[in-house]
């Protein structure tokens, strides 16, 4: 196995000065945090002189596309002659289709707990964010004179911080988050557009998709794990895409009194992913045991199953196994 040197944020930011054609690459299915980080890195990357280029291996959600309207988007071609610097990205499997067609990865900028980087990095397990993270990197650019915080790239840091915390309100948010956040708000950034724009702006199909899950909620093991599922059948029916399913995991979590959340969506592959939430378990080991990862409180996998009902029954059974099988 490769080793990769763990970089410091000193640094990681000395790596980001002698990039050339940097081009940002988020995880698939993205959300508010690695779109908010690599809109930060972008900025960065603009202020430095560079000319950064992005990509995903997945489209956009509707609700982010306003935090990279300002950067282009990576052509296939353009891969080759580039840099690669990958955010909020703990493996490489997470980078998707595109991994193929990159050159290696020459930065990896990320804070899951659970991982196996695959490029010199610079990781903080347990930060509430990616953003948190680029904002230590930007916080060394700006100590050696190489960078302003300006209110644009308060604006990205924000909305990736702000996305991973649910708008500073998860277990995640400490008190260096709340310090860093309060730096970013004193640039007078409009952070309630912000905040509005990442929670409580939803398009037609996103809230068809949450009502959808919202009627189909299931509980299980003694009420302590809730749950909903959806086929690629029902999302078709729906006139509705996998993106906006991405909130839904937040409707079936707010059942009360429970202590696992998860959502199981049937790929146009076939295949089945699954969204975990707790308050207080750890369920990054939960989706461990899947070939998945993420944060303690919050993680994915791919569960392999002939059906969905198949999938759910495994991934409740784990459950049960884990930290069930005393008192059920």
């Amino acid at each position: 196995m490769a080793e990769y040197k763990k970089l410091s944020a000193r640094e990681c930011a000395e790596a980001i000065l002698k990039t050339e054609h940097p081009i940002v690459i988020m995880h698939v299915r993205p959300d508010g945090d690695t779109v908010g980080s690599a809109a930060s890195l972008m900025y960065i990357f603009h202020k430095l002189g560079k000319a950064p280029l992005w990509a995903c291996s997945d489209p956009l959600p509707e609700r982010l596309e306003f935090l990279m309207k300002d950067y282009r988007e990576a052509y296939r071609y353009e891969y080759d002659s580039s840099s690669v610097v990958t955010v909020d990205i703990p493996t490489k499997e997470q980078i998707g289709d595109i991994y193929d067609f990159l050159p290696s990865v020459s930065l990896m900028i990320d804070h899951h707990e659970v991982g196996v980087p695959f490029a010199d990095n610079f990781i903080i397990p347990g930060a509430s964010s990616a953003g948190e993270v680029v904002m230590l990197v930007a916080e060394e650019l700006i100590e050696m004179g190489k960078l302003k915080l300006d209110e644009k790239l308060a604006y990205s840091l924000y909305a990736a911080i702000s996305s991973d915390t649910g708008c500073l309100r998860y277990s995640n948010t400490t008190p260096d988050t709340l310090r860093r956040v309060a730096t970013l708000v004193e640039t007078g950034i409009d952070y309630a557009d912000i905040n509005h724009r990442l929670f409580n702006s939803k398009t037609p199909r996103q809230i068809r998709a949450e009502g959808f899950v919202a009627e189909r909620i299931n509980m299980a093991l003694s009420d302590k794990v809730a749950y909903a599922t959806v086929t690629k059948r029902e999302r078709e029916a729906l006139d509705v895409l996998m993106e906006h399913f991405e909130t839904a995991i937040d409707v079936v979590r707010s059942v009360e009194f429970i202590d696992i959340a998860f959502v199981i969506k049937e790929t146009d592959k076939g295949e089945y992913k699954a969204s975990l939430r707790s308050a207080e378990r750890d369920v990054a080991k939960i989706c461990a045991h899947f070939g998945g990862g993420g944060h303690v409180r919050a993680a994915g996998c791919t569960i392999f199953a002939r059906s969905i009902d198949e999938a759910a029954r495994k991934l409740l059974l784990h459950i049960e196994r884990t930290y069930y099988s005393e008192s059920v």
